[in-house]
């Protein structure tokens, strides 16, 4: 027996959006930090997005971020970004407009991600601490 209440506090199916699949856009979703959790202090370095829709990719949004404090080294040797590489690059908080826009709405748009909670609260964070919804 399936419980209803588990299913419906975790997301909609495709079939809820009530449109085919190749009509839906996606936009797949990756982000680069320095650490494992932003309420401990890490902060995104890179933001990479492709947006989507049967097939045909529709965009791309892709940057560098300056993290605002530098890159630790084990973090350096895992991602390959570089102290160097940041320096000068907008912050989150000037790219976060353009981000918003070129993610949709909810309504729109169907977010894919490798591992989404992870990103998701790094966004989550950085639009509570700029004054984003």
């Amino acid at each position: 027996m399936v419980d209803d209440s588990v299913n419906s506090s975790w997301q909609s199916t495709l079939q809820e959006l009530g449109q085919p699949l190749k009509e839906t856009t996606f936009v797949v979703l990756d982000l680069e930090t320095t650490g494992g959790a932003p309420h401990l202090g890490a902060a995104i370095t890179e933001i990479g997005a492709v947006k989507v829709r049967g097939g045909v990719t529709l965009g791309e949004f892709k940057t560098f971020i300056d993290p605002g404090h530098p890159v630790p080294a084990y973090i350096t040797e895992l991602t390959g970004i570089t102290d160097e590489m940041v320096f000068q690059s907008p912050t989150i908080d000037q790219i976060f407009p353009s981000l918003l826009e070129f993610l949709g709405s909810a309504d729109s748009t169907v977010l894919v991600a490798q591992n989404a909670p992870f990103d998701l609260s790094f966004l989550t964070f950085a639009a509570r601490a700029h004054g984003y919804q």
